[in-house]
């Protein structure tokens, strides 16, 4: 289960405009959801808000306080001022309870592969988050895997994570999908030219006519 983040929140005045608010340190934000029967619109304090931004993912659960009463939410979507990339507006949803929701959950390895510290490979993780099907109540706030085992052309793949993933839940990808590898690294022909030593130009002399 994931940790729950608070964060506390104000009922909006729609009279009053979200450039107004933005103006007051606050960001307008709506939560909807289909246990809901209309939107709520709410207000956060913007320096509230950058701080849990800097911590949550999308599979984050997150405790909407509004003093009386703590509403459980999902952060949808996020707006950001395109200069000075602070928080404008926000989206969360309720999930209904009981039923499934989709959402990625973020994917992160641990460990140096043996590949790379012995046998001078690369890694490359290939995906980042996991998509799956999932109940409000399974979500877990991230997946982790040690690579510390991994050589050479060895990768892990969705099959090799199954027993971390919550039971009930359902990954959005096919079993065989890659999500780390580790590869040989490739040097360049430019790379092992200027590796070899240079060889001493061949002077030709011109021959002088007896």
């Amino acid at each position: 289960m994931a940790r729950k983040y608070n964060l506390e929140v104000v009922e909006r005045d729609l009279k009053k405009k979200a450039n107004v608010l933005r103006a007051e340190g606050f960001v307008p934000a709506e939560v909807y959801g289909p246990a809901l029967k209309e939107n709520k619109h709410i207000a956060i304090a913007e320096k509230e808000m950058s701080r849990m931004l800097e911590k949550i993912t999308e599979a984050s659960l997150i405790d909407l306080d509004f003093g009386n009463e703590k509403v459980t939410v999902f952060l949808k979507t996020i707006q950001r001022h395109k200069v000075s990339d602070k928080p404008i507006h926000a989206d969360f949803y309720i999930p209904a309870e009981g039923r499934k929701m989709t959402l990625n959950i973020p994917f992160e390895v641990e460990g140096d592969p043996i590949g790379v510290t012995r046998d001078n490979g690369v890694m490359e993780v290939v995906l980042f988050e996991i998509p799956v099907e999932i109940l409000p109540k399974d979500v877990i706030e991230e997946i982790r895997i040690d690579v510390s085992n991994l050589e050479i052309n060895q990768h892990i793949t969705v099959a090799d994570i199954a027993e971390l993933i919550p039971e009930n839940a359902k990954v959005l990808l096919d079993e065989d999908e890659v999500l780390v590898t580790i590869n040989k690294k490739v040097v360049s022909v430019e790379d092992e030219e200027n590796g070899e030593e240079s060889a001493e130009p061949e002077v030709i002399e011109e021959k002088t006519e007896e």
